[in-house]
C-alpha cells in the first residue's frame, strides 16, 4: 500500500470542512433585495386619463346625493378623490352606499347639461365645472333591502 495516501486522506478529510467555514466567516452575508412598494389595483387618475368619451365602470361609496339624477361618489382611486355621476335612472342611492356605475366621460359644464339631467342650481357643482363628470348608463345599488 502506498503510506503516503494513507497519511494524506484524513488530513484532506478534515481540510474541507476547515475551508468551508473560513470562506463562510469571512464573507459578509448578502442582505436580502427589498421588496417592492404594493401598487393599487387600480391607479389614481382614472378619470383624468379617460378620454371624453371612454366608457367607465367606477365602483365606490356615495358620498352625497345632490339631486336624484346627480350624486357624487368617493373612493381613493379617482382623481381628486371624488367623482360627479349623472344618472336619468329611476332612482339615486343613499349615502353611504356602494354603487358600480357604468357610463362615459363627459366634460362637465353645469351651464350645457343642467336641462338634461335636472341638475338645479350651481352651487353645489362648482368644484366639478370644467372637469370630467361619468354619464351612467346603468347604475347598481349594493346591499339595496328589497322590501
Amino acid at each position: 500500500m502506498n503510506r503516503w495516501r494513507d497519511r494524506t486522506r484524513p488530513a484532506l478529510t478534515a481540510l474541507a470542512p476547515v475551508v468551508l467555514l473560513a470562506v463562510g466567516c469571512t464573507h459578509p452575508t448578502a442582505a436580502p433585495a427589498p421588496r417592492p412598494d404594493p401598487e393599487p389595483a387600480t391607479r389614481p387618475g382614472t378619470v383624468a386619463r379617460a378620454a371624453v368619451g371612454d366608457r367607465l365602470t367606477v365602483t365606490a361609496a356615495v358620498e352625497q346625493v345632490i339631486t336624484d339624477n346627480a350624486f357624487i361618489v368617493r373612493d381613493a382611486d379617482l382623481t381628486d378623490g371624488t367623482l360627479l355621476v349623472l344618472s336619468t335612472g329611476p332612482s339615486a342611492p343613499a349615502p353611504p352606499q356602494l354603487v358600480t356605475v357604468v357610463g362615459t366621460v363627459v366634460p362637465f359644464s353645469h351651464r350645457d347639461l343642467a336641462n338634461r339631467y335636472d341638475l338645479g342650481p350651481a352651487g353645489p357643482y362648482r368644484t366639478f365645472e370644467g372637469g370630467r363628470a361619468l354619464a351612467a348608463q346603468e347604475v347598481t345599488i349594493w346591499g339595496r333591502r328589497r322590501g
